[in-house]
């Protein structure tokens, strides 16, 4: 007896345990996609306790509002600071997405030099990661990056 022939046997004889195999696959299969999709390459860093940048890029540091953000088939994550005399006066999120995680907590801090928006996500119930979108003057220039890391041992209180 091959597999379909086995599995077309389950299904006529045991119909309910034919439902319960068929989504526990199901399940099974989701699972892996979800994380294939959402952690891809990130799975060979994974024993790392060091941080990883995956961007950094740099700008004039001129007033106005900027929005800084992080795009990846994973992970959308942005926020918005205002600068003035190349000091930083404020800093708030602006929209995150993810794919495979669910977001625990984020906060959004800063000085006159440097503002940083974190957010501590989960898979599946567990803490996963930790994002770290961060901007910096020095002088006249706006330097930029996006950090990512395993979680602490306390992520933020949501």
């Amino acid at each position: 007896m091959n597999a379909p022939d086995a599995l077309q046997n389950i299904r006529s004889k045991h119909p309910v345990a034919y439902v319960v195999l068929y989504l526990f696959v199901g399940w099974a299969l989701l699972v892996v996609i979800t994380h294939a999709i959402a952690f891809g390459a990130e799975l060979l860093i994974a024993s790392s306790d060091q941080p990883v940048v995956k961007w950094e890029a740099t700008d004039e540091c001129t007033d106005g509002t900027r929005t800084i953000y992080y795009n990846s088939p994973s992970l959308y994550q942005e926020f918005k600071v205002k600068i003035k005399d190349s000091k930083i006066v404020d800093a708030e999120p602006g929209a995150f997405l993810t794919i495979g995680a669910t977001l625990d907590a984020e906060q959004v801090e800063y000085t006159d030099s440097r503002a940083t928006y974190r957010v501590d996500l989960s898979t599946l119930g567990r803490p996963s990661r930790i994002c770290l979108l961060e901007c910096e003057t020095r002088g006249t220039t706006l330097h930029m990056s996006e950090i990512q890391m395993r979680p602490d041992k306390e992520p933020l209180k949501g």
